[in-house]
């Protein structure tokens, strides 16, 4: 993500269960007891005593409404009241999340319980680690997610949130491959014990509903049946009623709220072209309106003939405009209505190699930038290496809503999370301005119709454009923003993402970039029970213009007029600014199938290392892959199984990893990775896979 960049340039609550839980007994629950608990209607209350933060547990289903009109039959219904408040005492406002339909398919499960509290306490409990995913299935864990619909078992991890003081650590589980779009799930949790040995008892709360506890609050009774419900799918799973220390449930958002309005934006705009039909791969009608507004012949440094830099005309779907600060507004059937036009920018470089020869040779390709970067940097060294190398040009534009612009935005909305729909909602019409940049690539009636995309700048000569195919390449905030992209991208079907991942609210705490962002949100959120809960409603936004809400569908699965797409995942072993644990997730989700080996043995020590990831066969491989590249000094493996780097594995904690150098520059920049993006750009990732069949390393080091 970029983290010295980001620096420099940034440089220049709880909603008061204490009424609740002083009416109820701290020891069992009395039948006289149950008429005395008084229930605040915009909290959940089945976990109290015990958390001080109205929305805890979450996600859960007590926030929302039954709703026959949207996709999964619920509608989100979060009381402002009930939502975090800032330092300032304000609640976030809900009206964004409310148009929801469910929680996000990476939700972050997250509950306090008192007595879990350490990392050493959630080991206690025996619930399946970060690196040891396949004990989900043991017949006695005690933290368990089951699909609500089949009664299977869903693959998750937990840990214990270890950014905050133990006392205000929330239990915190992950979905180690993302929760299905409209799908209902049950969280329980069972015959839990602490390293203290301590059996906990479950909260009062929700024994009135595991005990038949009589009670005269209607909101108490009313929920009966529901969790009748939950226990009989439970005692169907194997999962008995009276060991459990708490269980709800929760609907996942549908693939409509997550990604149906980027679809409408693109179907639109892309209408207004003349193409009204893109699953069928064919460009049709003109090229988007674009202006070259700079030439620069011979750059330096090389090997770039030609920079070419313009503007692009792009429907506008923010209001009052597309600058930074613009956000959605919506038609009465919930798609966003266009305002008008903007000028995105865009900027190319013409590698050498394409201004010799034979002309129309080289393959166009889009390029996406690092966190808050810019459009310049498709000029980096690796990526005029890898056009020079491999016949590539790159054209880039800013991507709006993660972009150098909207820092400003950014800072508003970390002291005040109801702006938080700046970043969003841009990031979204940044979606839009990047697949209009790819049309004008490839459509006859553009790019090639500019003498600065031909091969001695004048009309005179070919074009340097083969505008057969179109590619995306992307690095870092490209990587993981170019997943959407692809999940949505009806003009090219194959995109290489290095350094990659997903799911914002869980790259967050794991990544030395979040340093610098943290230094603003903590102070202005200090509430660090709520802190999981902050993340976690941040997703609900995200989901729709990062891959988290696209994963299912971006590749074999794709979305409504959508073409299906490969993806070619180049992971940096180690990373510190992206973790690999996320990568990882995105990889099981999409489908991808894994290099082996990944790495040396005993160099991931107590790990299995890309847990259900099938290994790539058989050569030439066509489909999806993910590579872990390992790069830095050397040393000797204690082992004598061979040679292998300096930088440590993640840590398994919500941490970032912060030994050594950072690898995550190093893929990009290593020739057997920009080979193999080429051959992957090219159909087929060889059998050689240009590791020797041996683990990938990158930088300057040449393995064993």
């Amino acid at each position: 993500m970029e983290k010295g960049l980001v620096m420099r340039k940034i440089k220049g609550r709880v909603c008061g269960l204490g009424v609740i839980t002083s009416a109820i007994f701290a020891i069992g629950v009395g039948a006289n007891a149950a008429a005395e608990l008084p229930i605040e209607p915009k909290c959940e209350f089945i976990a109290s005593p015990g958390s001080s933060e109205c929305m805890l547990p979450f996600p859960d289903d007590y926030y929302t409404k039954a709703d026959p009109t949207s996709p999964t039959g619920r509608r989100i219904d979060f009381r402002e009241l009930a939502t975090p408040t800032n330092a300032a005492n304000q609640h976030i406002e809900v009206a964004p999340y409310n148009a929801g339909d469910g929680f996000s398919p990476g939700s972050v499960i997250a509950l306090k319980i008192p007595g879990i509290e350490t990392a050493a306490d959630v080991a206690a409990t025996r619930a399946v680690p970060i690196n040891h995913l396949g004990r989900y299935k043991e017949a006695a864990a005690p933290v368990v997610v089951i699909d609500a619909s089949t009664g299977q078992r869903w693959p998750i991890w937990v840990e214990i949130d270890s950014t905050v003081k133990p006392e205000k650590a929330n239990l915190e589980i992950h979905p180690s491959v993302n929760f299905t779009s409209g799908g209902r799930y049950i969280v329980a949790l069972r015959n839990l014990k602490n390293a203290k040995k301590e059996h906990l008892q479950a909260p009062t709360g929700f024994r009135y509903y595991r005990d038949n506890v009589p009670s005269s609050e209607e909101k108490v009774n009313e929920r009966r049946p529901h969790f009748e419900e939950i226990f009989s799918k439970l005692e169907a799973a194997g999962i008995g009623r009276s060991s459990l220390y708490l269980a709800w449930d929760f609907t996942v958002a549908s693939d409509q709220n997550n990604t149906g309005r980027e679809l409408s934006m693109r179907n639109a705009a892309f209408a207004t072209l003349g193409d009204n039909n893109l699953a069928d791969g064919v460009v049709e009608g003109t090229s988007p309106t674009f202006a070259v507004t700079k030439v620069e012949n011979e750059p330096n440094p090389g090997p770039i003939a030609r920079r070419v830099k313009g503007t692009l005309v792009v429907p506008c779907f923010l209001f009052p405009s597309c600058a930074p600060g613009g956000t959605m507004v919506l038609s009465p059937e919930g798609t966003p209505v266009q305002s008008g036009v903007w000028s995105a920018n865009f900027d190319c470089i013409i590698p050498s190699v394409a201004t010799a020869g034979a002309g129309d040779s080289a393959r166009p390709s889009l390029y996406g930038h690092g966190l808050f970067g810019s459009a310049g940097e498709v000029a980096s060294g690796p990526q005029r290496s890898l056009s020079q190398g491999h016949d590539i040009v790159h054209c880039a534009t800013d991507e709006i809503g993660m972009s150098e612009s909207d820092i400003p935005s950014v800072v508003q909305a970390l002291q005040n999370l109801s702006s938080f729909p700046k970043i969003t909602d841009r990031l979204q019409q940044g979606l839009l301005d990047e697949l209009y940049l790819g049309r004008a690539m490839i459509s006859p009636s553009g790019f090639t119709t500019d003498a600065a995309f031909h091969q001695d700048g004048t009309l005179a000569t070919p074009s340097v454009l083969n505008i057969s195919h179109l590619y995306y390449n992307g690095n870092s905030q490209g990587g993981i923003m170019g997943g959407a992209l692809t999940a949505v991208s009806p003009d090219f079907t194959r995109a290489s993402l290095g350094v990659p991942a997903m799911n914002y609210s869980v790259l967050l705490p794991r990544s030395v970039d979040f340093d610098t962002f943290a230094s603003i949100l903590y102070p202005n959120y200090p509430d660090e029970e709520a802190r999981p809960l902050v993340f976690d409603m941040m997703q609900l936004l995200w989901d729709r213009g990062e891959p988290d809400g696209y994963a299912a569908r971006m590749t074999s699965n794709p979305l409504p007029d959508t073409p299906g797409h490969q993806v070619l995942l180049d992971v940096a072993f180690g990373d510190h600014q992206v973790t690999n644990y996320q990568a990882d997730v995105e990889a099981r989700t999409i489908g991808a199938s894994a290099h082996r080996p990944v790495l040396y043995k005993g160099r991931w020590p107590e790990t299995n290392v890309l847990w259900n990831v099938p290994t790539i066969k058989p050569y030439p491989y066509t489909g999806s892959a993910i590579y872990y590249w390992d790069g830095g000094p050397v040393r000797e493996s204690p082992s004598g199984s061979g040679k292998f780097v300096g930088t440590e594995p993640p840590p398994h904690e919500n941490l970032p990893n912060r030994t050594g150098e950072d690898p995550h520059p190093l893929p990009r920049a290593t020739a057997a990775e920009q080979q193999l993006v080429s051959d992957f750009f090219e159909g087929a990732i060889q059998k050689s896979d240009r590791c020797n069949q041996g683990p990938c390393y990158s930088g300057s080091f040449t393995g064993p």
